[in-house]
């Protein structure tokens, strides 16, 4: 059975991995932009799609990922409320549950969001506006070439 500190621990470890998560996505979206700008923006239709397609992929992976660390983070909620019922939380558990209790009121619905709840959707929120710009980037924009040509000369040989 899980300890106070165990939760506790597991609990930044999850902030650890939403924080690398985001950051991989991204470094990876950044990648794939750069990408459109230099090579797959001007490619014929098939290669677009398999580019695509290979980033959907990616980022699908990434999601299930995010998908399992928010079920084990709801889970370990979870033992904080049973420790809580029991009355064996010291303040730092208190502290991690009273992320996820509701606290914050919505402006337009007057509903009530945790903290929890506004990161969980922010990050969905995100990534899904990321996905859309993408398949606008990669299908419907229109790429030129931006290159510079830079030509580099040649220095007379010393004598």
């Amino acid at each position: 059975m899980m300890t106070e500190a165990n939760v506790v621990e597991e609990l930044v470890e999850f902030t650890n991995i939403l924080l690398a998560g985001v950051g991989l996505i991204f470094s990876i979206v950044s990648a794939y932009v750069v990408a459109l700008n230099y090579f797959i923006g001007q490619s014929n239709f098939s290669a677009r799609l398999a580019s695509f397609a290979f980033m959907s992929l990616v980022l699908g992976m990434l999601i299930m990922v995010l998908l399992g660390a928010q079920d084990a983070h709801m889970g370990l909620i979870a033992r904080l409320q049973d420790l809580e019922a029991q009355h064996q939380l010291t303040a730092a558990g208190r502290t991690f549950l009273s992320n996820s209790t509701p606290e914050w009121a919505g402006i337009i619905t007057h509903r009530r969001y945790s903290i929890d709840d506004v990161i969980r959707t922010c990050v969905w929120t995100g990534l899904g506006f990321v996905y859309f710009g993408l398949l606008y980037l990669t299908f419907l924009h229109r790429w030129t070439t931006d290159v510079i040509n830079v030509a580099i000369e040649g220095q007379e040989r010393r004598k």
